[in-house]
């Protein structure tokens, strides 16, 4: 009935998302992920990214809030495609690992220059210590995640890791246990400052 075919829908996306993730792994580690830079405003851009992730968080009961810089920031250099793909992980994880009636925000800053930093901070089930670590490597996922039985591939952060790292930033996690986590990670306002890549392949 209805309920079947609700389930089969959702296990087909979260199929697609897994084929998806193997193949954007296997691209990344041949050298053929394919960046193609440009000049952004990060500020408009992450806008348009949390308009997409909107109907996510309405559906889990999570609030989402965007807290933008006070004065406007220089441009950023990035691929927009793949760095959606990177901020779109980190915001499906911060609302798929809530608590109910949880919170997400979304928070730019001036780094050091020539840096912007991104942080997206949640209020959910958080990450032990002892795998704050690991949490950027292949196919892991945290004890508290397969407890709470949210099926995923396992590399959603070892690619988000990836695309920060080709734009020329860094990505790090703190966490507190059943206190939430906070993502942060910078990207470059100098092009000169961006690993040389491969040309896009796309």
């Amino acid at each position: 009935s209805k309920t079947i075919i609700e389930n089969a829908a959702v296990s087909a996306r979260q199929l697609k998302r897994i084929v998806e993730d193997l193949l954007d792994t296997a691209a990344i580690e041949e050298g053929r992920f394919g960046y193609v830079f440009e000049e952004m405003n990060i500020v408009d851009f992450i806008g348009k990214v949390l308009a997409e992730i909107a109907p996510l968080a309405r559906k889990s009961g999570i609030k989402v809030y965007f807290d933008k810089p006070k004065s406007s920031l220089p441009r950023v250099v990035a691929d927009p495609l793949k760095l959606s793909i990177a901020i779109n992980n980190l915001l499906e994880n911060a609302v798929r690992y809530n608590v109910e009636n949880g919170e997400v925000i979304v928070k730019v800053d001036q780094e050091d220059k020539p840096y912007i930093k991104i942080s997206v901070s949640d209020t959910g089930i958080g990450i032990a210590r002892q795998e704050i670590g690991k949490l950027f490597t292949k196919f892991f996922r945290s004890l508290n995640v397969t407890e709470s039985q949210i099926e995923g591939s396992g590399l959603g952060l070892y690619i988000t890791k990836n695309i920060i790292r080709a734009h020329g930033g860094e990505i790090w996690a703190e966490s507190e246990p059943g206190r939430g986590s906070v993502f942060s990670f910078t990207l470059t306002t100098n092009p000169n400052l961006i690993p040389k890549h491969e040309a896009s392949v796309e």
